[in-house]
């Protein structure tokens, strides 16, 4: 594959440094005054989510596919039945086939030019920065088209629109049963199977270019190697087969169900599920969420702290050991502030949302925070 790179050399002077770090101590206020937020509703959320699910673990009735009950009507019910679809669910460019199938994506690629970079910095003598940008370019596989006049280098790197992209096609007749699958389900449905594809299932115009190798498709305009522009092609659905629905019925079909505490339960998975393993596995995801959110947040108030403390850093870069050293120690001092600011935030929301749980955590990052003052006190002594 064609690859080239080439480097560029930029200076900045300490006084524009100084300007800049001025302008991120701004942003990094704005993103340490969000997260609290972003942590307090976090918390919220996951206690509120936890509670709507315990409430539907309680109230969810398993019921029959085969038939529709009329006095399950507005109920939450947990249902497991074939699931297929009665009309043809096709790709209208290539138009393979795959009786019964639920949902059809088809994932396009396009082999065509990438721009990498990697930029190294280093502190002269006087606060001045000299950056090392080097620009690598590789032909490549990718889904993401790469639009080459955002290159630093365009020239001899030109990317053709490609003339497909990737696409997700859906039944609009898919039954559980004898309930009817509703659109959001199937959206919400992420069980996909990589589908097995012949040559002669593709349309005429497109088997003239077309090499089948292993799941793809390539469409390539020369048989020994890809060019640029080029295309490969291949297909995941959800076929028909078990499945199991945990929502609202309404009539023969289903839609969200609102629990007291405003949360929403709709889940649909592949295969025979029962209830308790199909809200354990919603539970499971709350909480991969909640840390997640978690993470983010305390990230966010880290690279906003550190901000705010990067003035402290260009100032002293006049001498680069010396910047060097109040970066580690300002590094530092954002970690800790943002380790307890992100704990005590949780902790006070807990105290909102999970009382007795919210003090003990509160409690405890109390004392973490006394004595870690008293070590230092006693070592400055």
């Amino acid at each position: 594959m064609n690859n080239d790179s080439f480097s560029e050399v930029t200076h900045t002077g300490w006084l524009s440094r100084l300007g800049k770090s001025v302008t991120g101590l701004l942003i990094g206020l704005v993103l340490t005054v969000g997260s609290f937020p972003l942590l307090w509703w976090n918390e919220g959320r996951s206690v509120k989510t936890h509670q709507g699910l315990k409430e539907g673990e309680k109230i969810a009735i398993t019921i029959g596919a085969d038939a529709v009950d009329a006095g399950h009507d507005g109920k939450l019910v947990h249902v497991v039945g074939h699931a297929a679809a009665k009309d043809e669910v096709v790709d209208p460019v290539f138009g393979p086939k795959f009786p019964g199938a639920i949902k059809l994506c088809r994932k396009v690629e396009m082999f065509q030019w990438v721009e990498t970079k990697k930029t190294t910095t280093k502190t002269k003598l006087g606060g001045g920065e000299e950056t090392v940008t080097e620009y690598h370019y590789q032909q490549e596989w990718a889904e993401k088209f790469h639009p080459s006049n955002e290159f630093r280098q365009p020239q001899g790197h030109a990317n053709t629109q490609p003339a497909h992209r990737s696409e997700t096609f859906v039944s609009h007749n898919a039954t559980i049963g004898a309930f009817a699958l509703p659109g959001f389900l199937i959206d919400l449905w992420r069980d996909l199977r990589p589908m097995t594809l012949a040559i002669d299932a593709i349309k005429p115009e497109h088997r003239e270019k077309a090499q089948l190798q292993g799941e793809w498709l390539y469409l390539l305009g020369r048989s020994d190697r890809p060019v640029n522009g080029d295309l490969r092609v291949k297909f995941d659905a959800i076929p028909e087969g078990d499945a199991s629905v945990l929502a609202r019925q309404v009539r023969n079909t289903f839609e969200p169900y609102l629990t007291q505490v405003g949360t929403k339960i709709a889940r649909i998975n592949a295969g025979v599920q029962s209830k308790e393993s199909m809200f354990a596995a919603a539970q499971a995801e709350n909480t991969l969420h909640t840390w997640l959110f978690r993470g983010l947040g305390a990230l966010l108030m880290f690279i906003g702290i550190g901000l705010v403390f990067q003035p402290f850093k260009v100032f002293a870069d006049v001498l680069p050991l010396a910047g060097r050293i109040v970066g580690a120690g300002t590094g530092m001092i954002a970690l800790l502030l943002a380790g307890i600011g992100s704990t005590i935030t949780i902790s006070l929301a807990w105290l909102w949302y999970r009382p007795l749980l919210g003090a003990a955590v509160l409690i405890g990052t109390i004392s973490l925070v006394v004595l870690l003052v008293r070590r230092f006190r006693s070592k400055s002594a």
